[in-house]
């Protein structure tokens, strides 16, 4: 018997692999630039204060392992005495992600509150500190567990997933339920946001994928843009991204509650809460009396016969 248990629940584990709507918990929603300075940092960051505003239990883990920026963005409900020293960003926490991937350390021990209320950070490590984590099977698998463990404890999980694709960068986005390419509004940018996309494993990501047009002008200056990526997905690479998004060139002395870029970006927060009740909506929920309902949704009728 708990054979077939441990059977099923890896069953259960490769289920939500394939499709990350099937995950119990808070969705997890990858930011990545197509390119280095697009902005991916910058919205996290945003969008996570965002959402916190307005009242979701937030976590924003710094996955970027090239450039990791995420704490100087916030500061620790408990600062160090060393406020002002060059290296204040990183005083306060109460870890870093190699500590997760290394095993050393639970996520949950690695959590740092921030000065914001409802938002809590896992910190990257700079690469110049040494720290760079081993990114093996074990690794990736603990960053699996770990990650769906915090999401049955929070609203959301934004994963800042720095620039480009590669195989770190992948595994996130198969492990999100969304994911918001941020690219700039010019034709380079749109070429970088394909690329990312074809050097992915894109047959994973069909409909999970949505354009985030940052420092755009208005929307008639992205909506050329998201159509051709849209189409070009769709033709060369058999997949549908979600309909795209843009923010407007964020002011530089920003008057709050006042300014298009927080506007927008309160409504990119909106439209994440909504696609997540809508997405909940539309996944089965099981009766307590029917495992077949549950197994229709594992192919659990697949699995005793391959027994």
């Amino acid at each position: 018997m708990s054979d077939q248990a441990h059977q099923l629940r890896k069953l259960v584990r490769s289920c939500v692999h394939a499709d990350a709507t099937l995950a119990p918990g808070g969705p997890v929603v990858a930011i990545t630039g197509a390119q280095p300075a697009a902005g991916a940092t910058t919205v996290a960051c945003g969008l996570a204060r965002e959402l916190a505003s307005l009242g979701k239990q937030v976590i924003l883990i710094d996955a970027n392992l090239n450039n990791p920026d995420v704490a100087t963005n916030f500061a620790p409900t408990q600062p160090s005495s060393h406020a002002n020293s060059p290296d204040q960003a990183w005083s306060g926490l109460r870890g870093r992600l190699h500590e997760l991937l290394n095993g050393t350390r639970r996520a949950i021990e690695i959590l740092t509150p921030t000065n914001e209320e409802n938002l809590r950070i896992i910190a990257g490590a700079p690469t110049a500190c040494g720290l760079t984590p081993l990114l093996d099977r074990e690794a990736l698998e603990r960053f699996t567990t770990e990650t769906a463990a915090l999401s049955r404890q929070v609203d959301f999980i934004l994963i800042d997933a720095g620039h480009g694709m590669n195989a770190w960068i992948d595994r996130l986005w198969q492990l999100s339920r969304q994911v918001l390419l941020v690219a700039t509004p010019t034709a380079q940018s749109l070429l970088d946001s394909y690329a990312t996309v074809k050097l992915s494993q894109h047959h994973r990501h069909d409909g999970r994928i949505r354009l985030l047009s940052n420092g755009a002008d208005d929307e008639s200056e992205v909506a050329p843009l998201a159509q051709r990526f849209e189409e070009t997905c769709q033709r060369f690479l058999c997949i549908k991204p979600k309909p795209a998004a843009w923010l407007p060139a964020k002011s530089p002395q920003r008057q709050q509650g006042s300014d298009q870029y927080q506007r927008a970006l309160r409504l990119l927060a909106a439209d994440l809460i909504g696609d997540l009740r809508a997405t909940n909506l539309r996944i089965p929920k099981p009766k307590s009396n029917d495992l077949r309902t549950f197994g229709s949704l594992l192919n659990l009728e697949d699995f005793t016969q391959r027994r």
